[in-house]
């Protein structure tokens, strides 16, 4: 019972530092022209603070503190989140190259591996567990967090889009780190369904703030370690498989949006574009909002099915190819009833 009094008590923590925080962070943002102005890459309307980053940061410090002696490497973790959180607090207000960007994840994604938080071995299917090479376990490790990092600032396109898909994650990984009885990836997804919960309250569709990539970084970069924290820890085929069905969402539209700019030619890191998923639903006629809640939908739909992995994992599947055909039948635009109010509505 402890470990859920744990939980309970950092995830209010949390979410009660980032409430107060958020609005004083945006005026702050507004003062100092940190802001979103309506443009061809944009979806909003209006001129929108983009600078959430700061407020869930200290959020997650603030729980951190509470569960500093539960969580091994936590200091670590405090560390490479706020070189993550940096990164992107200096792009929000001065637009870094994406080198730079890359360069400082690569940076906090190393600082993890070199203390401790890492992939280092899977089950052998014949018994026992196979250790991997140090360098490929460097390498799958800095894979995981700089991509998870980049598939969270992707897909932070709508309206608490990127901050509801981290909740719900966050969440499935709280169930399953619980019922594992791994406390440390449990409090630290507690920890992060707080802050998400806290900022959605401002973020939530008409958002009065955005989070900025100093926002998205940090929510891609803790999920990724939580993951390590915990589902990767089992070590088995289908532990892999639930971080990566609960964040179903951001990893296929990356992954699409990988493949569609390679065919066209374009840098893998290029601008921003319009070709996401939640654009193609709002190009389709969607309303903002039920875009949206759309796609918290698939991303709960694909968290069930992470949490049926671990006892039926035939049902799972079942789960999973129901979703991977109305996703593709989200893609093509001409299968997709628009709503009748319109984009922005």
């Amino acid at each position: 019972m402890t470990q859920i009094t744990d939980c309970i008590l950092v995830f209010f923590i949390a979410l009660a530092v980032t409430f107060v925080l958020t609005p004083p962070v945006v005026r702050f943002a507004i003062r100092r022209g940190i802001v979103d102005k309506p443009g061809a890459r944009r979806v909003n309307m209006r001129v929108v603070a983009r600078f959430g980053g700061p407020a869930m940061y200290f959020g997650f410090v603030a729980a951190a503190l509470f569960a500093w002696s539960r969580v091994d490497g936590m200091l670590w973790i405090l560390l490479g989140a706020s070189i993550i959180v940096l990164t992107g607090v200096i792009d929000d207000i001065k637009s870094l190259s994406a080198g730079v960007k890359l360069l400082g994840q690569i940076g906090a994604a190393a600082l993890m591996f070199f203390t401790g938080t890492r992939l280092e071995l899977i089950t052998n299917p014949a018994g026992g567990y196979f250790f991997l090479p140090p360098w490929f376990s460097f390498f799958v490790t800095v894979i995981w967090i700089v991509g998870i990092t980049n598939t969270l600032n992707l897909i932070d396109g709508l309206d608490g889009l990127a901050a509801g898909i981290t909740c719900i994650a966050s969440l499935t990984f709280l169930l399953v780190s619980v019922q594992k009885g791994q406390t440390e990836s449990a409090l630290l997804a507690a920890l992060m369904a707080g802050v998400t919960s806290g900022f959605l309250r401002w973020n939530f569709y008409p958002a009065k703030t955005f989070m900025g990539d100093s926002g998205a970084l940090f929510l891609g970069f803790m999920v990724s370690v939580i993951a390590l924290k915990g589902a990767f820890k089992s070590a088995t085929v289908l532990s892999f498989l639930v971080p990566v069905l609960a964040l179903g969402v951001p990893i296929f539209d990356t992954s699409f949006a990988i493949v569609r700019r390679v065919k066209a030619g374009q840098p893998v890191m290029s601008a921003p574009d319009k070709g996401h998923l939640h654009h193609r639903l709002l190009a389709a006629g969607w309303r903002h909002r039920d875009a949206v809640i759309l796609m918290y939908i698939i991303t709960l739909a694909l968290s069930v099915a992470a949490l049926l992995l671990i006892r039926a994992w035939w049902l799972a599947l079942y789960l999973v190819a129901g979703i991977v055909a109305l996703t593709g039948l989200l893609v093509i635009l001409g299968k997709i009833k628009p709503s009748k109010g319109g984009r922005n509505g």
